[in-house]
């Protein structure tokens, strides 16, 4: 059995900075460190973190993007003494803001450009990418008093109930998991190790922080790489990747082009958070008969993982068809239990329950379901750390004659239906088989006479031929792909439409039936949003922006139903005039789009976000290069026509909903209606960019018959930026509902 040392996590990889300084440690695209440098930095942020008041079993947050300022902030949090609680940027605002009061998390990590995605006060935030990383005044390196038994990491997991649980694990578990996963795998130094996945899950853990022990190179790979098949083999092939853990959909999905050996890695393949088909297996055994594969199974719950299998010369027998999950890792006992917690014979099923220096201190705040999960084990000799208590998976299994443990499926799927005992498993295997079934769930629910009746899921195999284009399109946080030409644009984009509903405040509604112009498209995302609410809408959706457009084309056909896409601008009358065109905010392109001004804007917003401090003016600078860097323009040549026009040419009969967005253009826009057309509109959403753009529209739509409300976000405070809201009085009941925040102010009547 592996010795289980008295070290924390940090103390494994400053060990490895002392013997191997100059060698490369962290890679992400152009970028590299090497383990001294990653070790100076580290310091320097915990340094930092420490004089914030950060401690041992604190919690710091991380919502980076993945860069190498991810594992620096991974490491300076670590030295502080705290734990790290990390947060996806593709969840929903609403998830992140639970998790960070949930934790109680005394400050958060971050990038400039994600900024506006965080629930907190700017006081709390520290931007990674506006750092100052050299020595100043720090004090010579000294050790926080952490201890094994303190937290290292808080990673949240879905809970039956819909609240996430926060599984708190500790030092001495992480290191036992990094030791022993290291020894299995046999990790030599100088391996080239890429980790794909979010590090708000542990899956990647099997290969951060192995790399980082044992004196490896962590590759970050960019979520565009790890999404297409041909970018990441290019850099596997550039960076020569010997270690690769991965889901095997994930590893599958990206198999599904030509020359699918090109995404295999040149020594370990590491397969978990899946079953792994046995044929599928055979299929990649082929495909690189040198590299050596593993199966890796492990709740959260007992850190990253606790069984392991290696895929011999003859694949084994099972009766799901899957890999078997294997034996445990040093200083981890697994126990496979009938109902009266019992021990079942060899071949038969029971609940896998999991012990040893694995297991986790317990859910964050959650006594009740921690003493539920985590049960006394009467099995324990107490000698190695966590041996008092089980942790019950709710996974089903059974032990192979060779010593090895098959999966069975989850111990909730097994139900009794009409007398008989039913595996939902077995069935949502059977579904799975079928041709043109790429992935199925199947769950009992009871019917009106108590009877219970199974219900399937189905997911066809038939991808979204609308976006095959597009190699690395956006997820939305309800897992919807979308083209986009910009990640940190689409974020903000996203928030403004989906998350704050900028376009449905005070008495603006979409309905059944609903007749939508959207002026000033950019890529469609209001498109999405809107087609979420109301299935049988009518929308005219414009956009001059060639690029945009595609993205308009693509989405709309993709998720939107009775969507025109038109490719061009409205204004006062038809032509065509030039559009500046930002590549890097797509967002802020326009007819009299001007960098100068917009740059101001962004800063503000961005700096409306910052609470003063110290580095301001070393802040302020930083802003701006990256804004500069966003706001490369290109001039291209659109066309125009005026929404009467596009009103005749359409034929549309009324207006439900008209929607402008068009960057200093609005008035324009409103200019090109004739007195005939403006009955027919019902309510309006309009974006205005300048301020002496604000009382002419006012007076524009008051004159013809709109209720008017003018409202400005607190974080475009000191920016010409506000939204004008207006709706027609009906006697249906629509009315303006005046509910103004500190910063709106409306129109008296």
């Amino acid at each position: 059995m592996l010795a289980l040392k008295d070290l924390c996590l940090h103390e494994l990889i400053e060990a490895q900075a002392r013997r191997t300084p100059d060698r490369v440690a962290v890679v992400f695209e152009q970028e590299r460190i090497t383990y001294g440098e990653l070790n100076r930095r580290a310091e320097r942020l915990a340094h930092h973190l420490r004089g914030r008041g950060v401690g041992p079993d604190m919690l710091v947050g991380l919502f980076v993007e993945r860069s190498v300022e991810m594992v620096v902030g991974i490491f300076g949090i670590l030295k502080a003494g705290a734990g790290y609680l990390p947060l996806d940027t593709g969840y929903p605002q609403e998830r992140i803001a639970f998790m960070l009061a949930d934790a109680d998390a005394a400050v958060v990590l971050t990038h400039t450009g994600l900024m506006a995605r965080l629930p907190i006060d700017g006081a709390r935030a520290v931007c990674l990418d506006a750092f100052d990383w050299t020595d100043g005044d720090a004090p010579p390196p000294g050790a926080a008093p952490v201890r094994p038994d303190h937290l290292a990491y808080v990673i949240y997991t879905s809970g039956s109930t819909g609240r996430p649980k926060g599984v708190c694990i500790t030092h001495r578990n992480i290191v036992n998991y990094v030791l022993g996963v290291a020894e299995r795998l046999r990790l030599e130094p100088g391996m080239n190790h890429a980790t794909v996945s979010t590090i708000a899950a542990d899956l990647g853990n099997t290969v951060v922080f192995p790399a980082l022990a044992t004196g490896g190179c962590l590759h970050v790979v960019s979520q565009q790489r790890a999404e297409n098949q041909s970018l990441l083999a290019e850099y596997f092939q550039r960076e020569r990747i010997d270690v690769l853990k991965i889901v095997p959909s994930h590893l599958a999905a990206l198999q599904a082009g030509p020359h699918p050996e090109s995404v295999m890695p040149g020594a370990r393949l590491v397969l978990g958070g899946e079953a792994s088909r046995l044929d599928w297996i055979a299929r990649l055994r082929a495909l690189a008969p040198g590299c050596e594969i593993y199966n890796h199974y492990g709740p959260t719950e007992a850190t990253v993982g606790v069984l392991t299998y290696q895929v011999g010369p003859e694949l084994p027998v099972t009766q799901s068809g899957t890999l078997p999950l294997g034996s445990p890792l040093p200083n981890i006992r697994v126990h496979i239990l009938d109902g009266s917690g019992r021990p079942t014979p060899m071949g038969e099923q029971g609940e896998l329950h999991i012990g040893g220096s694995g297991v986790a201190r317990g859910y964050l705040g959650r006594p009740d379901l921690t003493a539920e999960k985590f049960v006394p084990d009467p099995f324990g000799s107490g000698s190695s750390g966590s041996g008092e208590r089980l942790y019950r998976t709710g996974d089903l299994a059974r032990a192979l004659p060779d010593g090895s443990i098959e999966f069975c499926g989850r111990v909730d799927d097994q139900i009794k239906l009409h007398g008989y005992r039913v595996e939902l498993g077995e069935i949502e295997g059977t579904l799975r088989a079928q041709r043109g079934v790429r992935d199925a769930v199947v769950r009992a629910y009871d019917d009106a006479a108590g009877s219970k009746q199974l219900v399937a899921y189905v997911v066809p195999r038939r991808p979204n031929q609308a976006l095959w284009g597009w190699q690395a399109p956006y997820v939305l946080p309800d897992g919807s792909p979308v083209a986009h030409l910009n990640r940190n644009e689409t974020e903000y984009i996203y928030n403004e439409i989906f998350v704050q509903q900028a376009y449905l405040r005070h008495g603006i509604t979409i309905r059944e039936g609903d007749c939508i112009v959207d002026v000033g498209a950019n890529i469609g995302l209001f498109t999405v949003f809107a087609s979420r609410l109301a299935s049988d809408l009518r929308i005219v959706a414009c956009e001059p922006n060639p690029a945009a457009f595609a993205c308009l084309e693509a989405n709309a056909a993709a998720w939107g139903a009775g969507v025109r896409c038109l490719p061009l601008g409205l204004s006062r009358e038809s032509g065509s005039a030039d559009l500046t065109w930002f590549e890097g905010l797509s967002l802020l392109s326009g007819f009299y789009a001007d960098a100068a001004t917009e740059r101001d804007m962004v800063k503000r917003y961005v700096l409306n976000q910052q609470v003063a401090a110290p580095d301001d003016e070393r802040f302020v600078a930083d802003v701006g290069e990256v804004i500069d860097d966003r706001l490369r323009a290109r001039t291209v040549t659109a066309r125009l026509r005026t929404l009467s026009g596009i009103i005749a040419e359409e034929g549309i009969e009324h207006i439900d909903l008209l929607k402008v967005n068009v960057e200093k253009s609005e008035l324009d826009v409103l200019r090109g209606l004739d007195p005939e057309d403006w009955p027919k509109i019902r309510q309006a959403v309009i974006e205005v960019d300048q301020h002496d753009h604000v009382e002419p529209i006012t007076l524009l739509l008051e004159r013809h018959g709109f209720e008017v409300l003018v409202e400005q976000d607190p974080l475009l405070r000191h920016t010409e930026l506000c939204y004008v809201y207006a709706i027609r009085p009906s006697p249906e009941g629509g009315r303006l509902i005046r509910h103004q925040p500190p910063d709106a102010y409306a129109r008296a009547e």
